[in-house]
């Protein structure tokens, strides 16, 4: 468990907090996006006008 105190000192933390943060919001951004394509191409393949 020595790796496990190496990972939770402050000044490690201070790096992997925000780094997770950003690496999160681009994560769930990403799934966003391909869940309203998949809807988009659903609609396009039931005859359904995606824009309207």
């Amino acid at each position: 468990m020595d790796w496990l105190d190496k990972i939770l000192r402050a000044d490690v933390l201070a790096l992997l907090i925000p780094i997770f943060a950003i690496v999160g919001a681009f994560s769930v951004a990403a799934l966003k996006a391909h869940h309203r394509h998949q809807e988009r191409i659903e609609k396009i393949k039931q005859g359904i006008d995606p824009d309207s």
